[in-house]
């Protein structure tokens, strides 16, 4: 199943997940236009990040950044506890993120008595105020929370893993061909090996084909070409689409709303 909220929005996004035998499956990989976090409390888990793999720990925090696929892996069925916010730094007003560094994927905050200190307020407030009031807080809380994570030296990164050595090549050639690529036939033939074998090792190891991990990172690039001004007419060819009806069916199946709404105040 997907992760349950809505992954293409603008509003702030909040929610503290106990859940019991969840299946391996129980999370699929996806992408989305926001900043996501998860703080991790409990389970048995990892957690991928295109190809980067982090063996998860209490206290990590997972920093997702926008357009990144990425999924939860359930390693065994424990209990399993986390803290999930989406949001858009401008939108929302959170510019401190940028305070992290880029290379910033997974942090654990064991030491860091402030930063889990933040997240027993969200819950808090989040019980205590109407949602309205909710999302004035929530912004103020993450900003303290990545200041708070620059001052306290005791937060460790996490190192990554890697897939396997032919899924990172093909994501790398993937991402670097994004808006000219012709489709998994491309992929296999730069990589000197089949399809069906491209085809598998996406499904295995990323819980995702090679069309939709393609589709959905050309609509997230012409949703932020569509946002920076340009005309969805001119878009849809600069990022890989042949028709612009192929490309009206996907915008909308993908983020609810037309291509045109996007520039509507």
């Amino acid at each position: 199943m997907m992760d349950d909220y809505i992954a293409n929005t603008d509003k702030l996004f909040f929610k503290h997940s106990v859940s019991e035998n969840l299946s391996c499956n129980a999370y699929s990989m996806h992408t989305h236009n926001s900043y996501e976090l998860i703080y991790f409390l409990e389970g048995d888990a990892t957690h991928v990040i295109e190809d980067r793999k982090y063996k998860l720990k209490k206290g990590d925090l997972i920093i997702i950044r926008p357009f990144q696929y990425h999924f939860i892996q359930i390693d065994s069925p424990e209990r399993y506890e986390r803290y999930n916010i989406l949001f858009k730094p401008d939108l929302h007003q959170i510019e401190s993120v940028n305070l992290l560094r880029d290379d910033l994927e997974v942090i654990n905050l064991s030491g860091n008595t402030v930063a889990d200190d933040i997240f027993r307020k969200c819950d808090l407030y989040f019980e205590n105020s109407s949602g309205e009031t909710f999302e004035k807080i929530l912004p103020h809380l993450l900003c303290e929370l990545f200041y708070s994570i620059t001052l306290f030296p005791c937060s460790k990164p996490l190192q990554a893993t890697t897939l396997s050595p032919i899924i990172s090549k093909a994501l790398k050639y993937t991402n670097e061909n994004l808006c000219t690529l012709s489709g998994i036939e491309e992929i296999a033939e730069h990589l000197f090996v089949s399809e069906s074998y491209i085809f598998r090792l996406f499904q295995k190891e990323l819980h995702q084909t090679p069309k939709k991990y393609i589709l959905e990172k050309r609509l997230l690039l012409a949703q932020k070409m569509i946002r920076d001004g340009e005309k969805p007419t001119d878009v849809f060819l600069k990022c890989g689409f042949c028709d612009y009806t192929t490309f009206y069916r996907n915008y909308i199946a993908f983020y609810g709303h037309s291509p045109s709404c996007e520039n509507v105040n």
